[in-house]
């Protein structure tokens, strides 16, 4: 299962990184900004080819006809009443129709927020800044028997302190330090084996992947690196990087608010371009 996700992470993150890398000279937040109102786009055309537009369509016309009953038989209350049941079933009948649709185009959208989350989530360390790197065991074992648990990082990274171990976490954790920009790759040792994990300082403000897990769902969240083997003693390697800031005009903002916002924004502006009915 872990080859599969790596597959599926490898081609995911090379086909999004086409749109970003075209991007990206824009700047955190006019990236952003471009990506999502392709996204919104992408969304809202992906719903129309999995939905019944003409049921959908049908059902929206017949339950506006129904509201402006409403107000017309507003001093009638037996076809008043009558039109409110027949308001409810022709809700019913568009959920019904949407909801499915709905449903499925959670998969694109979850895509691209994992995908977003990586990209703008956080920043690389600046030179002089320092952050935790956080070491998780499969076995609390491993902490308590003394095993020999090692951090090796290239000039780039100072490691500023011994290992903090905590059994009740089956964890243990370091400080280090940015000395050098660049993108390299430290190495955690159980006594048996190494593993690796992408690590950066300096340079753009790129986002980066700041959780190598062993376990395949959590590594579908983080797409940037595979999962750690399952012989490996090391269940996860963390990395508490600093939030990318993305403001505008003073403004700081969410990533995730601002994709939302104008995703929907500009989706809704472009379905009649598309030809879809929501």
């Amino acid at each position: 299962m872990a080859s599969v996700v790596s597959i599926l992470n490898t081609v995911l993150t090379f086909l999004f990184g086409l749109f970003y890398g075209a991007l990206k000279w824009l700047g955190p937040f006019w990236s952003l900004v471009g990506l999502s109102i392709l996204g919104g786009i992408l969304l809202v055309w992906i719903f129309g080819k999995v939905s019944n537009q003409d049921a959908i369509k049908r059902a929206r016309n017949r339950l506006s006809a129904e509201l402006i009953a409403l107000r017309l038989f507003k001093d009638d209350l037996r076809v008043f009443f009558g039109v409110q049941g027949q308001v409810l079933v022709w809700t019913l009948k568009y959920l019904r129709h949407s909801l499915v649709p709905m449903l499925i185009l959670m998969v694109p959208a979850m895509i691209i927020l994992i995908q977003l989350n990586l990209h703008y989530g956080l920043r690389p360390l600046a030179i002089g800044e320092s952050a935790l790197v956080k070491v998780k065991l499969r076995d609390a074992a491993a902490l308590t028997s003394g095993a020999e648990i090692t951090l090796q990082a290239p000039p780039n990274l100072k490691v500023e302190t011994q290992g903090v171990r905590i059994g009740e976490l089956k964890e243990i954790s370091w400080r280090v330090r940015g000395v050098s920009p660049g993108r390299f790759d430290m190495m955690v040792n159980d006594g048996k084996s190494s593993v690796s994990k992408k690590a950066a300082v300096g340079g753009r403000l790129e986002g980066v992947s700041s959780l190598r897990d062993a376990r395949w769902l959590t590594s579908l969240l983080y797409p940037d690196e595979a999962p750690i083997p399952s012989a490996s003693a090391i269940e996860s390697i963390e990395i508490l990087y600093p939030e990318l800031g993305i403001s505008f005009l003073g403004w700081h903002m969410n990533w995730m608010v601002l994709f939302l916002i104008l995703s929907l924004v500009f989706g809704y502006m472009f379905k009649g371009v598309l030809g879809v009915q929501i």
